[in-house]
């Protein structure tokens, strides 16, 4: 046991700096996945003292230098669609072993743990950062998972349904539950993709996932879905002609101003959100609407608003993106 020991002084004396390290892979992360537009959650933890060797005790294979997990950095995304996109960003900004994705271990007849693992995700031999991190001796493992994914791993975390040993000595009508309450929630996970694709045809939703998709390249903070779907019901008869066109034209719109947007978020984190020139739709996707409307077509776009929220709002919707209702 005095490699165990060994292992538990270096930990306590080297886990800051591995912390440090997971805190730069997140930021890095968050940089990434920005311009893809998509909502997400990245966490990052090295292990706990007590944590990292109850591993050493269960997998008596590694060592210390080799265990793989000694940092662990999670995104949760949406949808299942999404993760290739996220993977492929990740690749592209560090090295890694090859994915490990758990569908495909788990073949086309079971169902249980769903992600895409990417063990040893360090940086590369020439980054900045590299002489304070080496690439031998800090890596972390990286997991992506969706919403429903996340629910499944979290609520199996502590529980005999994520240890196949275990499983194996329940009773045949308990295995046969979970297995069904694991394959409920990967209907459920498939579903949401499902339904996203298919809800695209309703003109409301098309616009907001225009919206959204601009927005998450500039913003992190959650929106009232509620407000935005009233603010777009209210502004839909400002959208002329066909709206898969106009859906098309605010793309355009939106990315020929993104450095324009991206200006006015950062202006607005350095004043301070409690300021009371910023508009209270500022962490709305729908103000990206507003700004594109207000470009186009200002005094309908004033007449329509006014009809069911402030114009006081209006007012500082404008001034914020460096227009003038006058």
């Amino acid at each position: 046991m005095t490699a165990i020991e060994d292992a538990r002084k270096r930990w306590i004396a080297e886990r800051p700096k591995h912390e440090a390290f997971g805190t730069l892979l997140k930021g890095r992360l968050e940089a990434c996945l920005k311009p893809l537009g998509l909502w997400f959650e990245v966490d990052s933890r090295a292990k706990t003292v007590d944590s990292l060797v109850k591993k050493l005790l269960l997998k008596r294979g590694h060592s210390f230098d080799s265990l793989p997990d000694k940092v662990g950095v999670r995104v949760v995304i949406r949808y299942r669609a999404d993760v290739d996109e996220v993977i492929k960003c990740v690749r592209a900004s560090f090295d890694s072993d090859e994915p490990e994705n758990k569908e495909v271990i788990l073949g086309t007849d079971r169902v249980g743990y769903l992600s895409v693992h990417l063990d040893h995700v360090r940086l590369r031999p020439g980054d900045a950062d590299a002489s304070s991190y080496a690439p031998e001796s800090f890596w972390a493992e990286l997991q992506v998972r969706t919403l429903a994914q996340h629910l499944w791993s979290e609520m199996s975390h502590d529980t005999v349904y994520k240890n196949a040993e275990l499983m194996a000595k329940l009773p045949p009508d308990v295995q046969r539950r979970v297995a069904l309450m694991a394959g409920q929630i990967e209907i459920a996970d498939r579903e949401f993709d499902r339904l996203n694709m298919e809800l695209s045809a309703k003109g409301t939703v098309r616009l907001l996932q225009v919206l959204e998709k601009h927005y998450y390249s500039v913003a992190s903070h959650q929106p009232n879905l509620e407000l935005s779907v009233e603010v777009l019901d209210t502004l839909m008869p400002l959208v002329k002609g066909d709206v898969s066109a106009f859906a098309q034209q605010l793309n355009d719109f939106l990315s020929a101003k993104h450095t324009v947007i991206e200006q006015v978020y950062s202006r607005a984190l350095e004043i301070g959100l409690e300021n009371e020139k910023i508009t209270a739709f500022l962490f709305q996707p729908e103000v990206l609407l507003v700004y594109k409307l207000l470009n186009s077509n200002p005094d309908e776009t004033r007449q329509v608003w006014s009809e069911s929220f402030p114009e006081l709002e209006l007012e500082r919707i404008a001034n914020t993106f460096g227009l003038s209702l006058d």
